[in-house]
């Protein structure tokens, strides 16, 4: 079973931002789980919600999950390959980095 890390945790969203080549980040969670934020953004509440970057723990394992888009000018794969450096760096030693390229922009 998952559960979500503490809140204390470092802005992620805001350093898959920041790595070059990263246009926009997205919720990796499926459609259904979406639901709330896309809702929220909807009714102008929380345009941020629907930008995340999700962290697990599962069998004591961090999991931590990233959607991405990325510029057409720039190597999908190298962004990508950035966007886990800069998760590594900011989550525990034995964290499961994923990274899904939603777009290309």
């Amino acid at each position: 079973m998952s559960e979500p890390l503490s809140d204390d945790q470092p802005d992620l969203v805001a350093r898959v931002r920041a790595v070059d080549g990263v246009t926009d980040v997205y919720s990796p969670r499926s459609a259904i789980g979406r639901i709330p934020g896309l809702i929220a953004a909807a009714a102008g509440k929380a345009d941020d919600r629907m930008a995340e970057v999700a962290v697990t723990v599962r069998d004591g394992v961090p999991l931590v999950a990233a959607r991405i888009a990325t510029a057409s000018l720039d190597s999908t794969p190298d962004a990508a390959r950035r966007v886990a450096d800069a998760l590594l760096a900011n989550t525990p030693d034995d964290a499961r980095i994923s990274i899904q390229i939603a777009r290309i922009h």
